[in-house]
């Protein structure tokens, strides 16, 4: 997804609060169209220093940033999950 695409969309992502965890940190930001949460991205990068990055929607991930997939698998609705 371009930008420019992003913004016709109206997709906004706020980032989350950074946890530090046993095996590292993780962050998990929300992203929303209209004020309506539609996913997340989750980030978590291990002791190693691999960062391992998730995208997710209700109960469907996907590996790695893919914004697109997120507005896509709204399929015409509001923003509304």
């Amino acid at each position: 997804m371009t930008l420019k695409q992003a913004l016709d969309a109206n997709v906004r992502i706020e980032p989350g609060h950074k946890v530090k965890t046993f095996g590292g940190w993780c962050r998990r930001d929300l992203v929303t169209i209209g004020g309506n949460v539609i996913g997340g991205i989750q980030t978590r990068r291990g002791r190693g220093g691999r960062a391992e990055v998730i995208t997710f929607a209700g109960d469907a991930f996907l590996q790695g940033y893919n914004v697109e997939w997120l507005v896509g698998r709204l399929g015409g609705r509001s923003g509304r999950r």
